[in-house]
């Protein structure tokens, strides 16, 4: 069961109108903030001195990037989306067995509080709540997270700005009294809370949409970004909190479209990707039979890559009810080095066969990080080393330790990747004195989830061995 089948043609359209009146009505009111210009291409050679990534070794799947699925829970209901009649866990497990082959480790999770529009969460509400983050952490996957009260366009009641503000409360002490729990499990927050689907727009009552944004931003731990829908929405966010928040595209068709969230001539479309690559971000192409004449696919590419998408939705346009749409299709559709590099889309040479690379494999391997080490050299007492990252977007909230002869070691500048964005290099140097070389990356909020490398070399307990001595 999926979003689209509770949705009519008239609530498509509804939403497309409701998108496309945000737009023209914020055209005026768009304020994205300057942040440095990230590259466009690499300025360093990489040599393969660290031995590089082998094609045939199968997919690297790593935490919070990649391929997503959908999913829902409806608290208070025991079902999935609002009036299916789907046990929760069952979509979780469907969803999980149904993109097994395609490696995904994240999933997009609406949390509906419809039931509770204008009343207080229960705590019945809250332990249904956590027991499902507990089965998710379970699984082992992480979680984009939604709040969210309406889904379709017939619904009569929905929450009020208190009603949200007093929830954004009850679930700022939920996370406070979980932290851990919501550290192994969510990977990043969406705004969602305003509108039909926590998209921000064709909400029964008017909101305050600045208290909203305001009161997210207070229920989510600071360490955790947070998404927005449309640069309106991102321009109401407080200064103060600026840095951890960023877009989500729910509309990914390649070129400029009426639905879009913002035309590419508008004057902030430039700084919105740039600012993007500073932050998460995610997105999605519409569903295969949402009735959308073409996406042109060098265009979705280039979204991706411009936006520096950590996540894409996997369920939207791929093999909805057994069809076959753009994401298949493009399995079998092929880019070269040069077709990428005209189109200036990060891409490491490793992963190219004789033909190329597929539009879905470049996807797969590309959104998010994907961190290489080269140009090792050890002389004089000194170990030096690069690490590349070709994915679409920076490590955002991992760190790099280095370890020789199996202790920690210090080295020069700070550990922090979240500036090592697109196109992004940097060389490392530390003191060495013998034995093995290791790199370990890991999550700040997470220390378990470590990552592994595109090369080939040992990954030994979250530790990649790029050199035994």
């Amino acid at each position: 069961m999926r979003k689209l089948a509770y949705k009519t043609i008239t609530s498509i359209l509804l939403a497309a109108m409701c998108l496309a009146a945000v737009f023209l009505t914020s055209c005026n009111k768009i304020k994205i903030s300057d942040y440095p210009a990230t590259g466009t291409s690499y300025i360093y050679p990489v040599d393969g001195s660290v031995a590089p990534y082998d094609p045939n070794s199968g997919y690297v799947i790593n935490p919070s990037r990649g391929m997503r699925g959908e999913t829902y829970i409806t608290l208070g209901r025991n079902e999935a989306y609002p009036d299916s009649g789907e046990d929760p866990y069952e979509r979780l497990d469907d969803q999980l067995t149904k993109y097994a082959p395609d490696g995904i480790a994240l999933m997009q999770v609406y949390v509906y509080l419809t039931e509770y529009s204008n009343t207080d969460l229960p705590a019945s509400a809250l332990s249904e709540l956590k027991a499902y983050f507990e089965e998710i952490s379970r699984r082992g996957v992480k979680m984009l997270l939604r709040f969210a009260y309406e889904y379709t366009s017939e619904q009569k009641t929905g929450p009020r700005t208190r009603d949200i503000v007093r929830h954004c409360k009850q679930l700022k002490t939920f996370f406070e009294e979980n932290a851990e729990l919501i550290d192994n499990t969510v990977y990043a927050m969406q705004l969602g809370m305003i509108g039909l689907w926590g998209e921000g727009h064709g909400n029964v009552h008017y909101l305050n949409k600045r208290k909203v944004i305001a009161a997210v931003a207070d229920m989510v731990p600071d360490d955790i970004f947070i998404m927005v829908r449309t640069p309106e929405l991102l321009s109401l966010v407080p200064e103060d909190e600026e840095c951890r928040f960023g877009i989500h595209d729910d509309f990914l068709v390649g070129y400029d479209h009426e639905w879009g969230m913002i035309s590419f001539d508008d004057p902030a479309y430039p700084k919105l990707l740039n600012k993007s690559k500073h932050a998460l971000t995610d997105g999605e192409m519409p569903w295969g039979d949402a009735g959308i004449e073409g996406i042109d696919m060098l265009g979705v590419l280039k979204q991706c890559a411009g936006y520096g998408l950590t996540s894409l939705s996997i369920e939207h346009n791929y093999i909805e009810e057994g069809n076959a749409y753009y994401l298949k299709k493009w399995q079998s559709v092929y880019l070269t080095g040069t077709e990428l590099e005209a189109n200036s889309l990060p891409y490491n040479p490793a992963l190219l066969t004789e033909n190329g690379i597929t539009v879905f494999d470049y996807l797969k391997h590309h959104l998010g990080y994907q961190l290489v080490a080269s140009n090792l050299e050890i002389s004089d007492g000194t170990v030096t080393f690069m690490i590349t990252n070709y994915g679409m977007a920076a490590a955002h909230g991992f760190r790099i330790e280095l370890i020789c002869d199996g202790k920690v070691t210090q080295f020069n500048g700070d550990g922090d990747l979240s500036s090592l964005n697109q196109f992004g290099q940097r060389i490392f140097s530390a003191p060495y004195s013998g034995g093995d070389i290791g790199i370990r990356i890991y999550s700040v909020r997470d220390d378990t989830a470590e990552v592994k490398l595109y090369n080939s070399v040992p990954f030994v307990n979250g530790v990649n061995v790029i050199y035994e001595g």
